[in-house]
């Protein structure tokens, strides 16, 4: 016949696992789930990954195609005495603000505008003209102020 003291031992094993095991249940489920919710984050951060270096790669396609058409553009731009005056009183315009747009001294536009022929420009001055070339009068005037 078992001992007593082996039976108690033995009952109080059985009914600690079996608390141990309902307490354990709930950490299980709350564990299974974190675990189905991390893989579904490592899924999504994968698919957006993926997005993200496609959209890039479109962006940077579409950047170079759009800066070889500015560029293309300023090339093929003859630029003269007469329209620089053109665009100037266009906009409606002093020389001084018509420098101001440019990112030149309005020295240099009174000498654009009394130069003979085709006029030649250094650094980016060339494609800041295109660029107000192609403004409005309200987009300029709004561009100026917000300079000063």
């Amino acid at each position: 016949m078992p001992s007593i003291e082996k039976v108690l031992k033995e009952e109080i094993q059985r009914l600690a696992r079996k608390e141990i095991k309902g307490a354990i249940a709930d950490l299980r489920k709350a564990s299974a789930s974190h675990r189905r919710l991390l893989a579904d984050f490592r899924r999504r951060i994968a698919q957006l990954e993926q997005d993200g270096k496609r959209l890039v790669r479109g962006l940077a396609k579409r950047g170079k195609e759009a800066a070889e058409t500015v560029d293309e553009e300023v090339e093929k731009a003859r630029i003269t005495a007469k329209m620089v005056r053109s665009i100037r009183s266009r906009l409606g315009l002093s020389q001084a603000d018509f420098a101001k747009l440019v990112g030149v001294h309005k020295l240099s536009v009174y000498q654009w505008e009394h130069k003979e022929g085709r006029l030649t420009f250094r650094g980016d001055t060339k494609a800041a003209i295109v660029s107000v070339r192609n403004m409005t009068k309200a987009e300029a005037w709004k561009r100026l102020e917000e300079m000063e």
